[in-house]
């Protein structure tokens, strides 16, 4: 296939807006919060790392097993919505959620205020931000510029060359045509909320482990997992953007304030000092 489209100053202008807000929103929210609670800047650090590691390296393994479109089990599991959706968020749910029980339990397991759990969800969350919008972002002005210059259709064609599945190289041009301000400014709010969201499941993951109750870490798998339910059925065409960002939206903030007002507000046990 012959790529002979023009990325146009609508889309730089959107992946732009992408990119600051994926580095400044989190930031802002860092800065204000370790200023505030006079937080250790290492319990961010831990939230960011946990998510780099469980969902990106980690949970990339079986990924590949259930996710790859040349073997008979990925064309199954992308010809069924169903399964699709309950696997996808059951991985996520199950390695981020898991990530975080081992960093409190390990790197954090001294760290008993109940700051921590916020801290440490504004790393996971913040990074997730940075790393979907910022990076991503990156990743788009590359390409479009490859585009534009009339190279791109070379990287598909060594790519190609090697064997490897090249749908997601040839559909990259319509992605980011796609991009407009609109696009990325509803790609924002959509990352605040789900920066809500992980500060929420830390600090019901931290209580998890701080009154051993291994329920919570289970529920926070749940919860994680339905979360994500409604961007599925968005990639597989079941529901509408608008309506995905609007149950997005109204979930993670029931949520958040809910796990915030019972465990982080409702604790008056003693607290020790971060270490």
């Amino acid at each position: 296939m012959t790529v002979q489209i023009s990325i146009g100053t609508s889309s730089y202008i959107g992946i732009g807006i992408m990119i600051a807000g994926g580095i400044i929103i989190p930031l802002a929210v860092c800065i204000w919060w370790l200023l505030t609670k006079k937080e250790k800047i290492t319990t961010v650090l831990t939230g960011a790392a946990t998510w780099f590691v469980f969902a990106i390296i980690l949970e990339s393994l079986p990924k590949l097993i259930f996710f790859n479109p040349s073997t008979s089990l990925g064309k199954q599991v992308y010809g069924n919505v169903a399964l699709y959706t309950v696997i996808g968020a059951l991985l996520a749910g199950i390695f981020e959620e898991t990530g975080r029980l081992v960093a409190f339990k390990t790197v954090l397991r001294k760290r008993t205020n109940k700051e921590t759990g916020i801290s440490h969800g504004i790393g996971h969350g913040g990074f997730e931000a940075m790393f979907i919008m910022a990076v991503t972002g990156i990743q788009y002005i590359a390409y479009a510029s490859m585009i534009n210059a009339g190279t791109f259709q070379t990287v598909i064609d060594q790519a190609a060359a090697t064997g490897a599945d090249v749908s997601s190289l040839e559909a990259l041009p319509a992605q980011i045509m796609a991009i407009t301000p609109m696009s990325a400014a509803l790609g924002i709010v959509e990352r605040v909320f789900a920066m809500l969201l992980h500060v929420g499941l830390s600090i019901l993951v931290f209580y998890a482990v701080r009154r051993s109750k291994t329920g919570y870490y289970l529920l926070a798998i749940l919860l994680h997992a339905l979360f994500d339910v409604p961007a599925a059925l968005y990639q597989t065409g079941v529901l509408n953007l608008y309506i995905v960002e609007v149950l997005i939206a109204i979930y993670a903030t029931v949520f958040f304030v809910i796990v915030y007002r019972v465990l982080y507000k409702g604790d008056n046990e003693r607290q020790a000092e971060p270490v």
